[in-house]
């Protein structure tokens, strides 16, 4: 008998079936507002049946589907809400820029559903197969959201780019998980723990080599060093609200594959998985601090400022691997506030740059301060926050990613983390000086929209109150035990 909890499934599925209904329901419009506003009903009632399963899962009650291959544990339900949120964030910066920038199509909010119900699948997986199908739903609505602006060569490229990457990405975690299977015969996670931790298991070379090409290919989408190359000019390429999209709900999928895998089935690996992590970690943080500190252009910084963070996650990540509990409160307790600043800074860049995302280089937001207070004022709370000052959400998201490496025993790599962290201000602190102490040379954009500043308003009031009030958040994340289900 086939093992299926529909109510575990209901939130991917709301978000299928909206999807669905938005393709068909499009045709009858010109305009595609009518599709975003159906799309955010889609996202509503799938955070509804998240919150309706947050709170069984916090009384301790096990949801699983296909016999532990689909996993509801608290990990996954809180990714949700993360991904729940970057998703709406981009329906709101959407609204109006796509009738703008002359991009209105009736696919677009569908394929943006189709992507977040893949980032869902990934967060929930409990098995390799399950983890592949769930990327590849993300990733094939995104390959063509981010060539979304068509006969724009920027965009065409960053398009043909992530595909190609991402198709050399999928190799490796296939090729990954076949070897994991040849040295376990096991598919999921529990299956393949089993048999790794089991005496006289005789395959470890085999496993530990298939553990690495699994590492390569979600390092890849979660834009590790040296896998980070597609960032930037995919980044730069597509549309800005789709960038936003692939900062925040991409990142979060990526990172709770990541998350879940290195948690509980790399330890039984032995040592050399999370040491070569360790590395990819260190660089990371280096050398997407270092490149945005050279950048002119504010979008362009802030696709390596997204790589330099995905840094400072995969430290709490390796944390976790250590089996702290903190590790993986970390990872989804700074994945929300990362949403939130980044999706917000990037909101801000919607209505400061032309139709075609031209304009976004730092002299462009010279005096922004006295031109556009309001979208100057918010630009630099989010680039405060982005850049860890206190009381933002910034600041306290590394606080507790750096605390959780130093108990698992990285004190070099948090100590890596806090002087890159220092670089970091200077670049984030270019923007708002550009702002405030320079003088206007260029007539600022006057796009303006009521949707994207509900966008502004959301991820404004979400920073400073997760800065504020760190622990509402935290407290959620400790409900009902280990974050992540055991094997």
């Amino acid at each position: 008998m086939i093992d299926i909890n529909w109510l575990t499934l209901a939130p991917p599925l709301a978000l299928l079936v909206t999807a669905c209904i938005g393709i068909v329901f499009g045709i009858g419009f010109r305009s595609t507002r009518p599709t975003a506003l159906l799309s955010l009903v889609g996202v509503g009632v799938a955070f509804l049946f998240t919150v309706l399963l947050l709170g069984r899962s916090g009384a301790g009650e096990t949801l699983s589907s296909f016999g532990l291959r689909y996993l509801a544990d608290q990990a996954a339900l809180t990714f949700n809400v993360v991904i729940l949120l970057g998703t709406a964030l981009t329906l709101f910066m959407s609204y109006t820029y796509l009738g703008r920038a002359r991009l209105e199509h009736a696919e677009f909010y569908p394929l943006v559903l189709l992507s977040a119900t893949g980032a869902m699948v990934m967060a929930a997986a409990g098995d390799f197969i399950t983890l592949l199908l769930g990327l590849e739903i993300l990733s094939l609505a995104v390959y063509v959201l981010s060539a979304w602006r068509q006969g724009v060569r920027e965009s065409e490229e960053a398009g043909m780019k992530y595909f190609l990457l991402g198709a050399f990405a999928s190799a490796f975690l296939i090729y990954g998980i076949a070897l994991m299977y040849g040295a376990t015969g096991h598919f999921t996670y529990a299956g393949v723990v089993a048999l790794l931790s089991a005496e006289g298991f005789d395959q470890p070379l085999l496993a530990a080599l298939g553990g690495v090409f699994i590492l390569a290919g979600l390092a890849f989408k979660a834009a590790f060093a040296p896998f980070h190359q597609w960032a930037p000019d995919v980044y730069t390429g597509a549309p800005t609200p789709v960038t936003a999209f692939m900062s925040v709900v991409v990142k979060a999928a990526a990172f709770a594959a990541l998350l879940r895998v290195f948690a509980t089935v790399f330890p039984a690996l032995g040592a050399v998985v999370p040491v070569i992590f360790a590395v990819l970690v260190g660089l990371t943080m280096v050398i997407g601090n270092l490149s945005a500190l050279v950048q002119r252009s504010v979008k362009r910084m802030l696709a390596y400022s997204a790589v330099a963070h995905a840094g400072y996650l995969g430290l709490a990540v390796l944390a976790a691997g250590q089996g702290a509990n903190s590790g993986a409160q970390a990872v989804v307790w700074y994945l929300l506030a990362y949403t939130l600043m980044n999706a917000g800074a990037l909101a801000v860049m919607t209505l400061i740059t032309d139709p075609n995302d031209h304009g976004d280089d730092l002299e462009r937001l010279a005096g922004l301060g006295r031109t556009r207070p309001y979208l100057a004022a918010l630009m630099a709370v989010f680039m405060l926050s982005l850049a860890g000052i206190p009381p933002l959400a910034g600041f306290v998201g590394k606080v507790l990613v750096f605390q959780a490496a130093i108990q698992a025993g990285y004190l070099e790599l948090a100590v890596l983390g806090i002087v890159t962290s220092i670089v970091a201000v200077v670049y984030y602190f270019r923007v708002v000086g550009a702002m405030y102490f320079r003088e206007a040379e260029y007539e600022p954009q006057r796009a303006r929209s009521q949707m994207t500043n509900v966008a502004l308003g959301v991820a404004a009031l979400g920073t400073v109150l997760l800065g504020l009030l760190p622990g509402w958040w935290y407290g959620w994340l400790s409900v009902g035990g280990p974050l992540l289900a055991g094997f």
